[in-house]
């Protein structure tokens, strides 16, 4: 019954509706036409609709007034122009307009005010959508009432605002190696309650701690590679666009109303990247998820969505790759594993196939300490903690690892005392984080077992 009374309903509609009879096709005929010199022979072309009013001049470079400062899609602009140079009907409606608002052009939907070089200046009138998909429009006095191509008017029908050109930040520039190139990435603003992260590029992945360390690392307020994972956060600043512009500013200006006076969340941006150094500010979400942003030295603030936002709200723990250290084992010379009761060493020398430990003067099977090994490097941060370095008990587990190259520092990774079967973790006595203690229980039982020859399993 719903289905019928809705068609039902439809066809009343359609009834009662004014016969709008198309007398004849005149595709070739021009409803406005400025003659040969096409745009250039237009001086400006003045808009007006239920979004505002805009004047836009012609010429090589135009411009709509009062958005000179402004970056816009000026492909749009050329619509604008080529449209109201020329505009080829796409049928004849009527001779008499007698009834405009039948055709919705009293009021009209938007006026369109054409300023050629030489001559009288010319209105068109655009209406209503016609039943096939074409546009009432009406020029001036006239009494012709034509149909135009929805494609050719539908530029008449938006907000200059609707031409901005939203780009925010260049598109990323990739090394050699692939990676995004720039020197330092400084994120702030309250939602990191004053406390900055500072990520920079470093030479390789082995300087930044390892087989499983990125080519960025964090240098404050922590000393931790970032962690691969969080490769799209990075290169979400880069290729920014914002959904909708909403207003200029005047030079430095800060405006309250949009939050940026003391942003939510800052992201700077420095180095070799092709965009330079820039800085953006982004205003606290809404319910919706909206929130301002502006690129400091633009006279431009934006809306757009914190999904397209993923380094927003992020804090430096997340960042952070989990592991605390996974230094190649083919770099390594010697491992100690410390306890208040005693200290192991374990030698290394050769490389891969050729790969010999000793403990002490006892040879230990290569490929059952390769699985130890992965068991040692596997330390991670499970969860963030508060705890600072200079409150820590004593450690029951150290794990220090000496390097062949001379010139590279011993790493020590410390595990010490905490409740709720969680221990806290610290790499050469920096900040600390929990670890499950599952882990260094494996690590004392391993030690054990391969001390007496016995095959361990591997944390990881």
């Amino acid at each position: 019954m719903p289905v019928i009374l809705a068609g039902l309903g439809i066809a009343l509609f359609v009834l009662s509706r004014p016969h709008v009879p198309v007398r004849e096709q005149i595709i070739e005929e021009y409803i406005y036409f400025v003659g040969t010199g096409g745009a250039n022979a237009l001086n400006s072309v003045t808009v007006r609709n239920s979004l505002g009013e805009y004047t836009l001049n012609s010429g090589d470079t135009p411009v709509i007034y009062g958005f000179e400062n402004v970056g816009m899609y000026t492909h749009n602009f050329f619509r604008i122009l080529n449209t109201s140079a020329r505009l080829v009907s796409r049928g004849l409606v009527t001779d008499e307009a007698a009834n405009l608002a039948v055709f919705g052009l009293a009021p009209p939907r938007a006026e369109v005010i054409i300023e050629p070089v030489s001559g009288e200046a010319a209105a068109l009138l655009i209406g209503s959508a016609a039943p096939d998909g074409n546009v009432y429009v009406k020029l001036g006095a006239a009494t012709r009432i034509y149909l135009a191509s929805f494609f050719d008017i539908d530029i008449f029908l938006k907000s200059p605002l609707d031409f901005v050109n939203t780009e925010i930040t260049l598109p990323a520039q990739g090394s050699q190696t692939g990676m995004f190139l720039f020197e330092k990435i400084t994120l702030g603003g309250l939602a990191r309650q004053g406390e900055e992260i500072s990520i920079v590029n470093v030479e390789s992945a082995e300087s930044a701690g390892g087989l499983a360390a990125s080519p960025w690392r964090i240098i404050s307020p922590v000393n931790a590679a970032v962690s691969m994972d969080n490769m799209p956060l990075i290169e979400a600043l880069f290729g920014l666009s914002a959904d909708r512009f909403t207003a200029q500013i005047a030079g430095n200006e800060e405006p309250g109303r949009y939050g940026l006076a003391q942003p939510w969340s800052t992201a700077e941006v420095s180095g070799t990247h092709a965009d330079g150094t820039f800085r953006l500010r982004v205003s606290k979400p809404d319910e919706a998820g909206m929130a301002y942003i502006h690129r400091e030295g633009t006279p431009l603030i934006f809306e757009i969505s914190a999904f397209n936002l993923p380094w927003l709200e992020v804090s430096w723990f997340e960042l952070m790759e989990k592991l605390v250290i996974f230094p190649f084992i083919d770099s390594i010379a010697s491992v100690d594993i410390k306890t208040p009761e005693r200290t192991v060493t374990f030698s290394l020398s050769g490389t891969g196939d050729g790969l010999a430990v000793k403990a002490g003067a006892v040879d230990i099977d290569t490929r059952n300490f390769r699985t130890f090994y992965q068991t040692l490097a596997g330390a991670r941060y499970d969860e963030y903690s508060d705890v600072f370095a200079a409150s820590l008990p004593p450690p029951f587990l150290e794990i220090v690892y000496r390097y062949r190259d001379s010139g590279k520092s011993a790493d020590t990774v410390s595990f010490h005392q905490a409740a709720s079967r969680r221990v806290l973790t610290s790499l050469n006595r920096g900040r600390p984080h929990f670890t499950f203690s599952a882990y260094t229980d494996q690590v004392l039982a391993d030690l054990d077992l391969i001390l007496s020859g016995q095959r361990v399993r591997s944390y990881l």
